[in-house]
C-alpha cells in the first residue's frame, strides 16, 4: 500500500506542475514553462506506467489474462475481442515467446497515454481533474480488467471529437475500442443522447425504460444473455450490483451543478447567434461548444443515476456506469471554476471565500474515496495487494512452459 501511496502522492507533485500554454505571455516565460510542464508529463507518465508495466500476479484477473494469451497464441477459442487477439499474437511473434509481461506493459502505456492526453486536452483544471483521476481510482483499477480500462480510456478522449461535431475520428475510435471491449459500443447510443439537448418526452421515454428495468428485470436479463452468450449459467448473473457509493457520488455531483445553476441552463438550442464580426463569431461558437460539453457532462451524470438506482440487477452495470461517470473529473472542476468568487460570514464573524471551500470539500470527498479504495486493494474483487514486481520476484511460468 505505500507504493500505491508514493505513486499517487508523486503523480499529483507532477502533475502540480503542468500547465497548458496560455496566449499573450512572454515567449521566453511560454518556453520555460512549456519546457517544465513537458518535463513533468513525461514524469508524470513513467510514474504511472512503471509500476503497472513492472508488476507480476498483481491483480484480480492476471492469471486469467494469462491463460487468454495462452489460448490465443494456440489458436485456440477464447471470448476476447479481435484487437486482444491480434495484439496478443502480434508481441509473442515479436518476441520470440509467450511474453505475456509485455503484452501487460503495452496495454499500461496506451491507457495511461489516452487517459492522460484526454485530461490534458479537455480538463479547465489538469490538476484538480488528475486529481479526482486518482482518487477516484481509475488508474488503480486499470491494473485489473486491462481491455475494458484501454476502451474506456479511448472513448474518454474521443467524447471530445462528439461535442465538437466531429463524427468520423469519434466513430473510428469507438470501432477501435471495441475490438478491444466490445462494451464500448453501449456509448454509441449513450454519448449521442446525452450530448442532444434534451426535450419533456426524452425524460417521459427514460422514466417508462427505468421503470420497465424494475418492473421486467428477468426479461432484461435475457435480453443481456442474448447479446453476451458467455454470461449465460455463470455466478455473473447471480447477486446485485447495487453501488450505495457511485449513487451518493452521482447525486452530490447533480447537487453542486444545481447550486451552480447549471441544471436546466444548457438545456436548450446551442446553435450560436447570428453577429457580424469573425471573433464574435469565434466567441459565439465557443459559447455554444461550452453549452454543449457542460449539457453532455450533466446529462452523463443524470443517466448513470438513473442506471445506478435500476439496473443493479444487470451484471456489469457498473462497467456501463463508469462510461458515463468518467466525464466526472472534467465536470466537477468546471462547475466549481464556474461558480462566483464570493465570500459568506461564519457565526463567528470569519470571513470564507465560498468558491475555495467547495473546492476543498470535493477534495477532501475525493480523498474519502480513494481511502476507502485503499482498503478494498486486497479484497478478492480487487487484488492488487500485495504487489509483486517481476524486478524482484520470479516471473510465473507461461502455460507452454508448465506443459512442457
Amino acid at each position: 500500500m505505500a507504493l500505491y501511496i508514493a505513486v499517487t502522492i508523486l503523480a499529483l507533485f507532477a502533475a502540480g506542475h503542468i500547465v497548458r500554454p496560455v496566449n499573450g505571455q512572454d515567449a521566453l516565460h511560454l518556453s520555460r514553462r512549456a519546457y517544465l510542464s513537458r518535463t513533468c508529463m513525461l514524469l508524470l507518465f513513467l510514474v504511472l506506467f512503471l509500476p503497472e508495466a513492472l508488476r507480476v500476479n498483481t491483480g484480480n484477473d492476471y492469471n486469467r489474462y494469462m491463460e487468454f494469451m495462452h489460448l490465443v497464441n494456440s489458436n485456440a477459442y477464447v471470448p476476447t475481442e479481435i484487437g486482444f487477439n491480434t495484439l496478443v499474437k502480434a508481441l509473442f511473434a515479436l518476441s520470440g515467446f509467450e511474453n505475456y509481461i509485455l503484452v501487460f506493459a503495452v496495454f499500461a502505456a496506451l491507457t495511461i497515454g489516452f487517459f492522460l492526453l484526454a485530461i490534458y486536452e479537455q480538463a479547465e483544471d489538469f490538476f484538480f481533474s488528475f486529481a479526482l483521476f486518482m482518487l477516484f481510482g481509475y488508474y488503480f483499477q486499470s491494473y485489473n480488467t486491462v481491455r475494458y480500462y484501454l476502451a474506456l480510456a479511448m472513448v474518454t478522449w474521443a467524447s471530445r471529437f462528439l461535442v465538437e461535431r466531429r463524427y468520423v475520428p469519434f466513430l473510428a475510435t469507438v470501432a477501435a475500442a471495441a475490438a478491444f471491449h466490445k462494451s464500448v459500443l453501449v456509448v454509441l447510443l449513450l454519448y449521442p443522447l446525452a450530448v442532444i439537448p434534451w426535450k419533456k418526452w426524452i425524460y417521459a421515454a427514460g422514466a417508462v425504460l427505468c421503470g420497465s428495468f424494475l418492473l421486467l428485470p428477468d426479461f432484461w436479463l435475457r435480453v443481456v444473455v442474448r447479446l453476451y452468450p458467455s454470461y449465460e449459467n455463470t455466478p455473473y448473473l447471480e447477486g446485485s450490483s447495487f453501488s450505495l457509493v457511485n449513487i451518493a457520488r452521482c447525486v452530490l455531483v447533480l447537487a453542486l451543478a444545481f447550486y451552480a445553476g447549471r441544471v436546466g441552463k444548457n438545456a436548450g438550442e446551442d446553435r450560436p447567434a447570428g453577429r457580424n464580426t469573425d471573433s464574435a463569431s469565434a466567441a459565439a461558437g465557443e459559447e455554444a461548444a461550452g453549452k454543449r460539453r457542460e449539457r453532455f457532462w450533466l446529462h452523463q451524470c443524470l443517466m448513470a443515476l438513473a442506471i445506478y438506482l435500476t439496473c443493479s440487477f444487470l451484471p456489469f452495470v457498473s462497467r456501463i456506469g463508469y462510461y458515463l461517470t468518467v466525464s466526472q473529473i472534467f465536470f466537477v472542476p468546471a462547475l466549481i471554476r464556474a461558480l462566483p468568487e464570493k465570500s459568506a460570514v461564519l457565526p463567528g464573524g470569519k470571513r470564507i471565500m465560498v468558491r475555495r471551500v467547495i473546492r476543498a470539500a470535493a477534495f477532501a470527498a475525493a480523498l474519502l474515496f480513494f481511502v476507502s479504495f485503499l482498503r478494498r486493494m486486497s479484497s478478492p474483487t480487487v487484488q492488487i495487494l500485495p504487489y509483486r514486481s517481476w524486478v524482484f520476484t520470479e516471473r510465473l511460468t507461461t502455460m507452454t512452459e508448465m506443459n512442457d
